[in-house]
């Protein structure tokens, strides 16, 4: 026995399975009637594209859930990377004070030996960088990465609210 579809088999109005028979759906149009407003054609067309954009509209939301998802979890990766880096541009106090613990001996020997003060080189002072340029070039780019981040975050969530709301107009809910 062959199988055959309940949508195909009569008018059947079984909630959540979709009836594609639009000849049981719809009434035969009237001789000469077939190009007026309210035609079978029309009513099959609102149908169909009712069922095209519900499925496109449905994959945006899906596409949408995803951006938000690598963009909430990229901008958390980021902003750990970012809390290590950024302490490595303020300045080491440590290594300044070791500086000028080793100027001071120098200049100690220097005045006991009766040379002159200028050859004692010169250390850190306080407030000096201690930070190179790539140290800087790489977090000027960890925290741009993180601002392109949490602003195509921001985009992703206004599209979803704008679907959202077109949607509410599609079906009449939302009167403008």
């Amino acid at each position: 026995m062959p199988f055959i579809p309940q949508a195909a088999s009569g008018p059947a109005n079984v909630p959540g399975i979709r009836n594609y028979d639009y000849t049981f759906k719809y009434p035969r149009d009237k001789r000469g009637e077939e190009h007026e407003e309210n035609a079978r054609v029309w009513n099959v067309y609102l149908d169909e594209a009712e069922l095209y954009d519900t499925e496109m509209i449905q994959g945006f939301r899906n596409i949408i859930d995803g951006l938000l998802v690598f963009a909430a979890l990229f901008s958390a990766i980021v902003t750990t990377f970012i809390a290590q880096t950024s302490q490595i541009l303020r300045p080491d106090n440590t290594q300044i004070m070791v500086s000028l613990l080793v100027e001071n001996n120098l200049l100690l020997r220097a005045a006991g030996n009766i040379t002159r003060l200028t050859t004692v080189p010169g250390g850190l002072s306080p407030g000096a960088t201690t930070h190179t340029t790539i140290d800087v070039w790489v977090n000027g780019l960890f925290f741009s990465s993180l601002s392109l981040s949490l602003s195509s975050a921001l985009l992703t969530v206004l599209a979803k609210q704008w679907i959202q709301v077109t949607t509410f107009e599609q079906c009449g809910k939302i009167v403008s």
